[in-house]
């Protein structure tokens, strides 16, 4: 049996799944035998299809439940080590890390590099477009050019 109450569980998709070919009725005994799962209480079916899930089911659970166990020790025993170093203060940096980052020195080049590079690629699609436009109005002459023969007989 769990020792602490966890405050929430995670539902897989899987169970979501098998709640859509139970009843209602049946849906709502589920959640709430994980419910009293969660929060250390005995749980007991009479329906032999919810007694086939839950015995599917309460594995996993109990596999979230030690890993959140595992989570909990580890942050107990961070703690215990004293968390994060103190910090000077400093204030040019109020983020609280020791040193304090210099401003990038190019950033108006590199600003001006990435202007260049855009209007590079803007010019690039003008290009494109020009040239669908062109093949545009030469289709354009050609689809002309065979309905007048088209219409005159000549083809």
């Amino acid at each position: 049996m769990k020792e602490i109450k966890m405050s929430n569980v995670l539902i897989y998709e899987s169970v979501w799944n098998i709640t859509d070919k139970l009843t209602d009725e049946q849906t709502g005994k589920l959640f709430k035998a994980i419910n009293r799962w969660r929060c250390n209480e005995p749980v007991e079916f009479n329906d032999p299809l919810l007694i086939g899930i839950w015995m599917g089911l309460e594995p996993n659970l109990e596999s979230l439940f030690d890993s959140f166990q595992r989570k909990c020790e580890a942050n107990k025993a961070n703690g215990k080590k004293g968390g994060r170093p103190k910090t000077e203060n400093n204030p040019n940096n109020p983020n609280g890390s020791i040193e304090t980052q210099e401003n990038p020195k190019n950033l108006k080049e590199k600003e001006k590099e990435k202007e260049k590079e855009k209007e590079k690629e803007k010019e690039k699609e003008k290009e494109k477009e020009m040239e669908l436009d062109c093949f545009s109005f030469e289709a354009q002459k050609l689809a002309e050019e065979y309905l007048y023969r088209k219409n005159t007989s000549i083809l």
